[in-house]
Formats: C-alpha cells, sequence, structure tokens
C-alpha cells in the first residue's frame, strides 16, 4: 500500500525540479481554467452581454495596465531568483517596492482612458478618495499576479495553483453575492475584492516559510549577475512580454470599440475559453526558464523533454474542445452557440502551433536572448492586431480568430529550425 501511495505521489509530483514545476503549473491553469469558465458562465446567465462585453473591457484594460506596471519583473524573478541565494528577500521586496510605484504612475497616466468607463466615472465623483481606490485596484491586481512568479522563482511552484484555486472560489462566490446587489458592476467588484484576502495570506506564506526556505537552499548557486544584465533582461524582455499581453488584453477592448458591447461579449467567452491554453503552454514552459537558469548543461534535453509532453497533454484537449465546442457555448446561452462556436474552435487550434513558440521563448530567456524574443513577438502582436483592425469591420470577430490562428502557424514553422538546433545540441 505504502509502494502504491509512493507511486501515485511520484506521478503527481515528479523528483526532477523541472517536471514538478510543470506538473504544478499545469494543474494552476486546470484549476484557474475550471473556477474561470464557471466564472464567465455564472456572469452571462446573471448580467447581459452588454455588462459582460463592457466588464470583460474593463478588466482586460485593468490586466494590461497591470502588466506595463509589473515592468517584466514576473520573467525577471523567474529567471534570476532561482539563483539568487541570500539575496532572495532583497530581490523580492524590491520588485514589491518597483511595481507599486510604477502602478500608481501607471494608473494615473491612464485616468482619462479610463474614465471611459462608467464605474470609474462613478468613483471619480467621490474626487481623490475615489482615485485612491482605482489606484488600489491596479496596485492589488500587479502584486496579486507579481506574488505568482516570486513562488515559481523560489522553486514553490505547488502553491500556485492553491493560491489562484482560493480566488477562483471567492470570485464565483461574490459574483453570485453582486448578482442581485449591483448587476452592472457586481463583475468588476467580484475580482477586486476576492484578491485582497488571498493576496495578504499568500504573501505571509512567502516571506514566513518559502522564501527564507529558497535563500538556503539556493546558497551554494548564488548567480554573479550584474545590474545591466538585470536592466538588459527587465527591458528586452518587458518590451516582447507587453507585446503578448497587447494581444491578449487589447483585442477585446479593440472588438468593443469598433463593434459593439454586446460582440464584445460574444467574443470575450470563447476567446476566453480557448486562451485557457495559451496560459497553460506560458505557465508550463516557465519551468523551462526557473531550472534551465540552474542546469544549463541540460537545456537540449529539457527542451525535446517539455515540447514532447506538452504536445502530448495539449493535443487531446483540443481535439476535445474542437468536438464539444457548441456544448460549451450552450452553457453560456443559445445567443452564444450561434455568435461564438466557430470562434471558439478557431482559437484552440492556436495552441498547437503556440506550443514551439512558447518553448522557444522560454529558452531564449534561459540563453538572455532576448532581442531574438522581442523580434519574434513583434511580428506576432503586430500581425494580429493590425489583420483584426482591418478585418474585424467587414467580416466581425470571426477574422480575429483566424488572424490569430494564420500568425501562429506562420511564425511556429520559421522558429522549427531553431529549436531543433537545441535540441539536437548544436544551439
Amino acid at each position: 500500500m505504502t509502494g502504491a501511495l509512493a507511486t501515485v505521489r511520484e506521478r503527481l509530483l515528479p523528483r526532477d525540479p523541472m517536471q514538478r514545476s510543470a506538473v504544478a503549473l499545469a494543474a494552476n491553469t486546470g484549476v484557474t481554467s475550471v473556477l474561470g469558465f464557471l466564472y464567465w458562465v455564472v456572469a452571462a446567465r446573471y448580467y447581459s452581454p452588454a455588462i459582460v462585453g463592457e466588464s470583460a473591457a474593463l478588466i482586460s484594460a485593468m490586466v494590461l495596465m497591470a502588466s506595463i506596471a509589473e515592468l517584466n519583473l514576473f520573467n525577471t524573478l523567474i529567471r534570476f531568483l532561482p539563483t539568487a541565494g541570500s539575496n532572495t528577500r532583497r530581490y523580492t521586496l524590491r520588485a514589491y517596492l518597483t511595481v507599486a510605484g510604477a502602478g500608481t504612475l501607471v494608473v494615473l497616466a491612464a485616468l482619462p482612458f479610463l474614465q471611459k468607463f462608467a464605474l470609474v466615472r462613478d468613483l471619480a465623483h467621490y474626487g481623490p478618495a475615489g482615485v485612491a481606490f482605482v489606484v488600489a485596484a491596479l496596485l492589488v491586481w500587479t502584486l496579486f499576479a507579481l506574488a505568482d512568479s516570486v513562488a515559481i522563482g523560489a522553486r514553490a511552484a505547488v502553491w500556485v495553483p492553491v493560491e489562484n484555486g482560493l480566488f477562483g472560489v471567492a470570485k464565483l462566490v461574490l459574483l453570485f453575492t453582486f448578482a442581485a446587489a449591483m448587476p452592472r458592476f457586481g463583475v468588476f467588484w467580484s475580482w477586486f475584492l476576492a484578491m485582497i484576502p488571498v493576496l495578504v495570506a499568500m504573501n505571509v506564506l512567502l516571506f514566513s516559510r518559502l522564501l527564507p526556505r529558497h535563500a538556503r537552499e539556493s546558497a551554494g548557486q548564488s548567480e554573479r549577475v550584474s545590474r545591466r544584465d538585470v536592466a538588459a533582461f527587465m527591458t528586452l524582455d518587458n518590451i516582447a512580454l507587453l507585446g503578448s499581453t497587447a494581444a491578449n488584453y487589447i483585442l477585446p477592448v479593440m472588438v468593443a470599440v469598433l463593434a459593439g458591447n454586446e460582440a464584445n461579449g460574444y467574443f470575450f467567452v470563447a476567446w476566453g475559453v480557448a486562451t485557457v491554453l495559451e496560459v497553460a503552454l506560458v505557465n508550463v514552459a516557465a519551468s523551462l526558464t526557473v531550472e534551465g537558469a540552474r542546469q544549463r548543461e541540460r537545456l537540449g534535453e529539457m527542451v525535446s523533454t517539455l515540447l514532447r509532453r506538452t504536445t502530448v497533454l495539449a493535443a487531446p484537449l483540443v481535439l476535445v474542445l474542437l468536438l464539444t465546442a457548441p456544448m460549451i457555448m450552450s452553457l453560456y446561452g443559445d445567443a452564444y452557440v450561434a455568435n461564438s462556436t466557430d470562434l471558439l474552435r478557431v482559437v484552440v487550434l492556436a495552441a498547437l502551433p503556440r506550443i514551439l513558440i512558447v518553448v522557444w521563448m522560454s529558452l531564449n530567456r534561459v540563453r538572455q536572448r532576448l532581442g531574438q524574443i522581442l523580434a519574434v513577438q513583434a511580428v506576432i502582436t503586430g500581425s494580429v492586431l493590425g489583420l483584426s483592425w482591418a478585418l474585424l469591420p467587414g467580416y466581425g470577430i470571426m477574422a480575429v480568430g483566424v488572424a490569430h490562428l494564420a500568425v501562429q502557424c506562420v511564425v511556429a514553422l520559421a522558429l522549427v529550425p531553431s529549436v531543433l538546433r537545441v535540441v539536437r545540441g548544436r544551439g
């Protein structure tokens, strides 16, 4: 019996650090995907498509601003915290203080744009107190995401699905609660208020237990990194990260502006379901960055293993989503079946070429070849946004999905030779 339990534990939490992190981050995606799916199903059932669309656009704008305020410290911590040694706590505190300052500047600069949203306009009527609340909302959003990267970089990724699972449940409960009390603003409030207690609890765990443990374990593997190296990583990779974020979060705003809130409601639910796979791929690929920084000599082996296992897991999931797309959309309502099903299928297919792209980017973060990442991401973002802007008015939301799929396929094919060279030990 003991042997059987050990075997199950080994499969759920492998001894190899990269595989253990990958499993934890895949589990995080599974947890957040299920809870996120249920969340938007409830939102679609209890709130009108126009309110869903407006709320989704505001949430997308907030996430985009949070990504700007992070200054790429999310990936920077994942890359440099694994070898921080005694500097672990200091690096983390500096990261938190930096994003707090940047977040304040970003939200103040963006206030004129944010006042296009009814909730922000209402808050602005309260003067400085209302503005302070908007600033606080963005800071909470930013620090919440940064806590994940601290846990991943400290090789404690197993806590990430716990944190996000608690957030997902709290958010869902609040969504139900606010449906009758504040139907216009319940979606946004449920996101913000659910984050606060989870963020506090996660940081108590980080600073009291996880960071001190990591500092001890990595004391003999400290990497000498100059401020210039860190600044270069933050700057170049941040631009690439913002490009990726823009492709994900500017699109709902673009659809709302060009096609209206109702069309964006239909777009957002399909986009949200399909891009769960994107989040899963990026999270799993982060394990390569963490362990590759500590074991550079095994990069080729790690890339090969990650590509193979990710494809084996993702391909069946893509097939299931393609076959069950109408059933999934029916949970949102008949209007979503008619307007969102085909879009969901097209965006889901894009996950297959995306596997190679995100692994390639994680590999090049380890090697600090950030100019290459920036160039590839610029091509992806510029192409998707440009094609969507041109085609959306004439062809509707389906054009956005087709543009996304086409761009991912072309870029993945272009990157195949580079990845093969690394796998064969020639890169």
